[in-house]
């Protein structure tokens, strides 16, 4: 599930993440694969407060993937149209809908394929001129790109790797061909940098297929997310909190939904560590979710 959850949720967080780091943007990437590698370790626990957490992170994705869906799918289209998108996909999921384990491979290969073609779009020509803030990203900015990308890597309990090598790598791939094509200042612009990539590469006849993957990878991302919270939370408590996912995709912009998944996300990796806290790798988890979740309160404007 993570290859579709980088594939979802790349298409906003390369931008917010190079806004934030720059150049630096890969080491926040890595950093980010580091932290979820360190809590796909940890014991996996039961308990109410577990997986209440586990239930948050996954519907707190929603708002991110519906106002991804509205920006990319319909541009133009009024705020409420990503609420709706959610509300749709709730109720689909309520009623049974999630794709197939043959579906599923068959969209992972779909959206691998068309990074790839992107990847290869924006080396085979020569990069954009690259306009230069004035002032360059540090330390801070690095951190602040791992929180953004860590929603997309963490694991659930039905794929606990020990390393999320494919999501991190095609992350990697993605982002350095983004930064050379556009350099970090007009990929951290906005929302919709990869499809102002397109444009910027002189591929802007690319933008109906952009479209079409953006559908299909933040469908099948929010019916996954929403099958992985019910199995930890159950059917009604996942509904409701689906339905409210609708309301906030509604007044949020697209960097603000991120904002609340990398919140959910990070409680989820401190709720994570604390409940394995016998494990130095546990204490780990817990002081770097706690200090991420100290710096996006604080720092990220």
């Amino acid at each position: 599930m993570a290859e579709v959850l980088v594939g979802a949720g790349s298409l906003v967080v390369l931008a917010a993440a190079a806004a934030a780091a720059g150049w630096w943007l890969p080491a926040g990437i890595a950093l980010a694969g580091l932290l979820a590698w360190l809590a796909a370790g940890l014991p996996y626990a039961g308990g109410r407060l577990a997986a209440g957490t586990r239930a948050a992170a996954r519907i707190g994705l929603l708002p991110l993937f519906g106002s991804a869906f509205a920006a990319y799918v319909i541009p133009g289209a009024p705020s409420w149209s990503a609420g709706v998108v959610v509300a749709v996909l709730v109720l689909a999921q309520a009623l049974g809908l999630r794709p197939s384990e043959s579906t599923a491979r068959w969209i992972t290969g779909t959206l691998l394929a068309a990074g790839l073609a992107l990847i290869v779009l924006c080396l085979a020509i020569p990069p954009v001129e690259q306009a230069q803030p004035g002032r360059q990203p540090g330390v801070g900015g690095v951190l602040l790109a791992a929180v953004v990308v860590v929603p997309l890597l963490k694991t659930d309990k039905t794929d606990r790797r020990w390393w999320p090598a494919a999501p991190v790598a095609a992350l990697l791939a993605l982002s350095a061909a983004a930064l050379y094509q556009l350099g970090p200042f007009r990929l951290g612009l906005s929302a919709t940098s990869l499809r102002d990539l397109l444009a910027a590469a002189d591929a802007p006849a690319l933008g109906t297929m952009l479209a079409v993957v953006a559908a299909l990878a933040t469908v099948s991302a929010s019916l996954g997310s929403l099958a992985s919270a019910q199995e930890e939370a159950g059917r009604w408590p996942v509904l409701g909190g689906g339905l409210l996912a609708a309301v906030l995709a509604t007044v949020l912009d697209p960097f603000q939904a991120l904002r609340i998944a990398a919140v959910l996300t990070l409680v989820e990796l401190f709720a994570a560590g604390v409940l394995g806290r016998s494990t130095a790798r546990g204490t780990v988890v817990v002081l770097s979710s706690g200090i991420l979740l100290i710096m996006l309160g604080t720092v990220w404007p």
